[in-house]
């Protein structure tokens, strides 16, 4: 669990001091907080939670596919997408996986949990750790489950969709699992918005997004005749009463919120990333999510700046424990204005100090 960013609440204890007295840049959530009128929608909830979610989340299924033009027998709600990653090898146990590093580390745990062998498939520094679709289908040999996060994290790095939904409906007898838990920070369509590839699993995330980790809600979107086996075997009441009504109200009423996190994250992320190459001593890995992957080449090392900048009550993510990574990568997520303004002086200064 030590493997994960965004343990605000753990890192306030340690130091003494209030969350809201950190500036947490190591958690890749959106950087305009709450959606507008969530608040509300959960307080007028609230009393429902003196009774049972719907057992199989059915009515916030029901507009899910709607939006997204999906049967409703393709579409599995649960307690956050790492219900799924955690469930899905299960189906492949005894077999081989295939997860496209670096990555998120819980893909692997998921795999050892299951008892799947899995195989890295490394991106290279040199390669600004671009997706090298060509090369991924030389491991391919049939019957495997294949990690892919797109836009990759820690990296940020995106694969135009077109060109990975070609690929999976190219390669019919692997097994594709898609987490595009960033996807909705780019302005790149969703797999959804495709046809269905009978080889496609896809994780789509409301944490980041829009904001609520906390309510522990995501979605595994299949071929109805892939969601059979979770169909059949899965606890009921998966999905609380309050992240059913939020996922609802979410769906139904925050495509402009959306809109304005993409705009927000194009604009401010090209002045973030121009003031860091500005710095001189750090390497901006090129992407186009919330985060940005950085690689210090020279003394200071993620951990010792990361040490560095928590005196100043700034949070960054040691990127050290992602596969293929080391203590030179560090990775930073988009705030407000004015936070990304303050670690950016913070940042200054301790390098000019190093």
């Amino acid at each position: 669990m030590n493997v994960h960013g965004g343990n605000i609440v753990a890192t306030a204890r340690a130091l003494g001091c209030g969350v809201q007295e950190l500036i947490d840049m190591s958690s890749n959530l959106t950087p305009l907080g709450m959606v507008p009128g969530l608040r509300e929608v959960l307080a007028q909830g609230l009393d429902q939670v003196a009774f049972l979610p719907e057992a199989e989340s059915e009515a916030l299924c029901q507009v899910f596919a709607r939006k997204f033009g999906l049967g409703e027998d393709e579409v599995l709600a649960g307690n956050g997408t790492t219900e799924f990653i955690f469930a899905l090898p299960h189906l492949f146990a005894g077999g081989r996986a295939i997860i496209v590093n670096p990555t998120y580390a819980d893909y692997r745990l998921a795999c050892t949990w299951a008892g799947v062998s899995a195989t890295d498939f490394m991106l290279t520094l040199d390669r600004d750790f671009q997706l090298d679709l060509d090369r991924l289908a030389e491991l391919l040999r049939g019957g495997e489950l294949v990690f892919i996060c797109n836009p990759n994290n820690p990296t940020g790095a995106v694969t135009p969709t077109r060109d990975l939904h070609a690929f999976i409906a190219n390669h019919p007898a692997t097994f594709f699992l898609v987490d595009e838990s960033y996807l909705p920070f780019t302005s790149q369509p969703s797999l959804l918005h495709s046809e269905l590839p009978p080889n496609l699993f896809v994780l789509f995330s409301t944490s980041k997004i829009y904001g609520i980790p906390g309510l522990r809600l995501g979605f595994l979107v299949a071929r109805a005749a892939n969601l059979t086996t979770f169909t059949q075997q899965r606890k009921p009441w998966g999905v609380n009463r309050l992240a059913q009504l939020a996922g609802e109200y979410l769906l139904q009423h925050a495509d402009f919120y959306v809109e304005e996190v993409q705009r927000y994250v194009e604009s401010e992320r090209k002045r973030f990333v121009a003031a860091l190459n500005n710095t001189g001593a750090l390497r901006v890995i090129p992407g186009a999510a919330n985060f940005m992957l950085c690689h210090l080449p020279g003394r200071l090392l993620a951990p010792q700046l990361a040490e560095k900048l928590l005196a100043r009550r700034i949070m960054i993510r040691n990127c050290a424990t992602f596969a293929g990574l080391d203590d030179h990568f560090f990775r930073v997520s988009l705030k407000g204005r004015d936070e990304n303004s303050l670690f950016l002086s913070a940042l200054q200064d301790i390098l000019s100090e190093s």
